[in-house]
């Protein structure tokens, strides 16, 4: 039996300008929707917003929401893809996935010993710097217990800008408090590397959806036999947090490791 390994992970790497006191946590739900999973020949890879898929071809389209930090979620996202009808003795070396920007989030993050921040389902972008350019309010419990017992699934929206971009931090759950600040909010792209993915692109915000490029860990040629596809997830580190001001935090998606198994 042959085995070939795609590692895949849903890569999110921020930086801003201030962030005294920021970690990373476990999402309990971190719900994520495919659009399109293409395989390539090549990639290109001109700089890291360079997603271009040579010889690609699709093995999975739809609109399907899969919660990666389930136990079922390998399997799910594994019968999304079709590896039916492969042009036999093609090579393919890269993965192209295409995603909405918008997760669904559950969870909470121990900043400090005043702060355990967890999602707030009540969480909401700014109406005037809109979803992709606001960062969402989380609730400050004083414990852990607290915060797992009061976390609550919440909506956010991933802002791609890979410069300054004047993003507003929300101060309550409806984000219209003048109380609010804006910061400069950018995606660090520039270690994207190995199993974290090589490439993702830059959309403007009024494209919901991005795409990223993997390596697979060895190329895949295409034999007589449709290849089977078996997915594993981990979401330990996949929230990120940050107390901007004493008492106040903000919370956004990071890391979802992955690893794909294709075997004959």
């Amino acid at each position: 039996m042959k085995k070939y390994i795609l590692a895949i992970s849903i890569l999110f790497s921020f930086n801003f300008s201030f962030q005294a006191f920021a970690e990373n946590g476990a999402a309990t739900v971190y719900k994520v929707t495919l659009t399109k999973i293409e395989l390539c020949t090549a990639a290109p890879l001109a700089d890291k917003k360079d997603t271009t898929c040579t010889g690609a071809t699709t093995v999975g389209t739809g609109n399907k929401t899969f919660d990666v930090a389930s136990v079922s979620a390998g399997a799910e996202v594994g019968s999304f893809v079709s590896t039916d009808g492969l042009p036999i003795g093609t090579t393919f070396t890269h993965a192209k996935p295409t995603l909405t920007r918008e997760f669904t989030m559950k969870g909470y993050v121990e900043i400090d010993s005043n702060c355990w921040c967890r999602t707030e389902s009540d969480s909401t972008y700014n109406s005037s710097t809109g979803k992709y350019k606001s960062l969402q309010y989380g609730v400050c419990e004083t414990s852990e217990a607290d915060a797992s017992a009061n976390a609550e699934e919440n909506v956010f929206y991933l802002n791609t800008d890979t410069t300054d971009n004047g993003t507003t931090i929300c101060a309550n759950a409806a984000c219209d408090s003048g109380s609010n600040q804006t910061t400069n909010y950018t995606k660090d792209i520039t270690s994207l590397t190995g199993q974290y993915g090589l490439a993702m692109d830059d959309p403007d915000v009024n494209t919901d959806t991005f795409t990223q490029i993997y390596k697979l860990e060895s190329n895949y040629t295409v034999g007589v036999i449709a290849p089977k596809i078996e997915i594993a997830f981990g979401t330990d580190t996949s929230l990120y947090a940050s107390e901007w001001t004493d008492g106040s935090c903000y919370l956004d998606a990071y890391y979802v490791k992955s690893t794909t198994t294709i075997s004959e």
